[in-house]
């Protein structure tokens, strides 16, 4: 079942895509995140949402056990003051 990752954290755009980017080259192939989106929220801009896809529960937590995902999430955490974290099974979508 794919899985999806809603972090909820206080940065800049630039700041946010910059970091995902870093990540990425940064765990290269040993990373299991199929895709990583990164939203500004319309209504408080300084609110970076961001959703990141795996292929299942177990490829998220394999992924969040990796020592570079621990550092860096812990450097978001120090930076941003705190990210909330939502844990989402995906049960369905639809493509219109």
């Amino acid at each position: 079942m794919r899985f999806l990752q809603l972090m909820e954290f206080r940065s800049t755009a630039d700041d946010a895509v910059a970091e995902i980017q870093r990540f990425k080259d940064l765990m290269g192939d040993e990373t299991t995140v199929k895709r990583a989106t990164v939203c500004v929220d319309r209504d408080d801009p300084g609110l970076i949402v961001q959703l990141i896809e795996f292929d299942s529960y177990e490829e998220a937590m394999s992924n969040s056990e990796h020592e570079t995902t621990q550092d860096e999430a812990a450097k978001i955490e120090e930076s941003s003051g705190g990210v909330t974290f939502r844990n989402l099974d995906v049960v369905h979508v639809l493509d219109i």
